[in-house]
């Protein structure tokens, strides 16, 4: 990012505010776009365009946002009150901060006194993107640490898959989270289906016989799916009752079906 425009002439700046109707204490949209014109005006850049949006938290859409970036061509540095009017998201911010510089753009959040215009605050948001980003893959590493440890105890994480049941759910205790409970009925279809595919049937002739039988699925619908079959042959260890850890064959300590 560079200090000024190709032309040397005085930079173009573009305001931009962001208020969500889920959180009063932001500042309105007024609010925010005289505080990026006092900072603008002592900065001397001069202001060619102001984008606004307003709107639920929840909304992804950002008609204003999307235009100002449209529009990147006509500005050399876009302003806005806070950085989370940019981006919430730390992580998306460094990536669209990498994306700015790569066109040779800049950016101020005036809350924090970021301006890449300058070497502090280039160096500030390096320091603060190295920071999101060490913090992306801390919070990878724990994911996959809880998942090893939950495999070394030999669970199953997420909803029950067809044939079973969460036994925490039944019992309600903590330490049976990620166990299960075979289900006497699903697993008689479970044996119908590998049973069917021995047989050679298509994953379409197998639901077909499923619907035509009917036999409903986990959620109480008469609609099978060539996937939903798929998924269910896939597991076979799983309906057998083991799985692989560091090399070896465990076996789960709720037994199999097949």
């Amino acid at each position: 990012m560079r200090k000024n425009n190709s032309s040397g002439d005085e930079m173009k700046a573009v305001i931009y505010s962001r208020v969500s109707t889920d959180h009063q204490s932001e500042g309105s949209v007024e609010q925010q776009i005289r505080k990026c014109r006092e900072y603008c005006a002592f900065k001397d850049y001069e202001v060619v365009e102001v984008y606004s949006d307003v709107g639920s938290g929840m909304k992804t859409e950002r008609k204003g946002y999307e235009k100002m970036m449209e529009d990147i061509d006509g500005w050399d540095i876009t302003v806005a009150y806070k950085l989370d009017r940019f981006h919430r998201s730390a992580a998306n911010a460094a990536t669209w901060a990498a994306d700015l510089n790569a066109r040779n753009k800049n950016f101020a959040a005036i809350d924090i006194d970021i301006d890449t215009v300058t070497p502090m605050g280039r160096f500030i948001f390096t320091l603060m993107s190295s920071l999101a980003q060490l913090e992306v893959e801390m919070t990878r590493e724990r994911t996959k640490m809880g998942l090893d440890a939950v495999k070394h105890q030999g669970r199953k994480l997420g909803p029950p898959p067809y044939g079973y049941d969460s036994k925490f759910k039944i019992t309600g205790k903590d330490s049976d989270k990620g166990l299960l409970v075979v289900n006497t009925t699903e697993s008689e279809i479970v044996k119908i289906i590998f049973q069917c595919r021995e047989k050679a049937l298509s994953l379409s002739e197998i639901c077909e016989h499923l619907i035509e039988s009917g036999i409903k699925t986990k959620k109480g619908k008469l609609s099978w799916s060539p996937a939903t079959i798929s998924g269910i042959l896939k597991n076979e260890s799983l309906y057998k009752g083991v799985y692989e850890l560091d090399g070896e064959e465990k076996q789960f300590s709720w037994g199999g079906i097949l």
